[in-house]
């Protein structure tokens, strides 16, 4: 898979420690959205709605969005 627009340092690791008795741990979501990248290949289908066939496709790339504390908020392909 390859990763565009990937950040090393993300500003948040810096910001927000982890925080065991905060149920909306700020360091905890950010992590867990880090950790939904998808480190590897995925097939995608895609239904023509004019004749109900199926295609896959094999996606390789994509390509992060993050907020303003440089955490995920979102990937997409082309």
């Amino acid at each position: 898979m390859n990763i565009t627009n990937e950040i090393e340092n993300p500003k948040w690791k810096n910001f927000f420690k982890h925080d065991a008795n905060d149920i909306d741990c700020k360091h905890c979501k950010f992590k867990k959205a880090e950790d939904s990248i998808p480190r590897e290949d995925f097939q995608q289908n895609t239904t023509n709605p004019e004749t109900n066939e199926v295609t896959t496709k094999t996606i390789t790339e994509i390509t992060l969005d993050y907020d303003d504390n440089d955490c995920v908020r979102g990937w997409f392909w082309q």
